[in-house]
């Protein structure tokens, strides 16, 4: 799993990638009201809107995390938005994505690296 500075991850399974939402981005949601969907075809560029997350009064956008073609939503949202808050990193992806590139995420981070730029962002957050 790898993660970009806005607090989105993707998890490779062969040739496609599940993208989702950081339970860090999602800190003090308690219900997901709907997913807006952006969508998108051919070739998306990186950092590319492809969903909003609409939760009470918030609006959480989740970007192409690297270049790639979009494949589908995550099916099982339709009978439970809140997977995505129960299971942030794991279950609750929001969509998947077939990349144009593989192993080639010099700007994303491990997790060991967002566990570091979380570590500081709330040491920040909470002065």
């Amino acid at each position: 799993m790898q993660f970009t500075h806005e607090h989105e991850w993707i998890d490779y399974n062969g040739t496609v990638g599940f993208v989702g939402a950081s339970k860090f981005k999602l800190k003090g949601i308690e219900k997901i009201d709907s997913i807006k969907w952006y969508h998108r075809k051919g070739t998306i560029e990186k950092g590319t809107l492809i969903a909003e997350i609409h939760a009470e009064d918030a609006v959480i956008p989740i970007h192409a995390p690297v270049k790639c073609k979009f494949l589908g939503q995550n099916q099982k949202l339709n009978e439970n938005l809140n997977l995505i808050l129960e299971s942030p990193q794991d279950s609750g992806w929001v969509f998947f994505v077939t990349p144009s590139k593989f192993l080639n995420n010099d700007t994303l981070l491990s997790a060991e690296e967002y566990q570091k730029l979380i570590s500081t962002s709330e040491v920040f957050s909470d002065q």
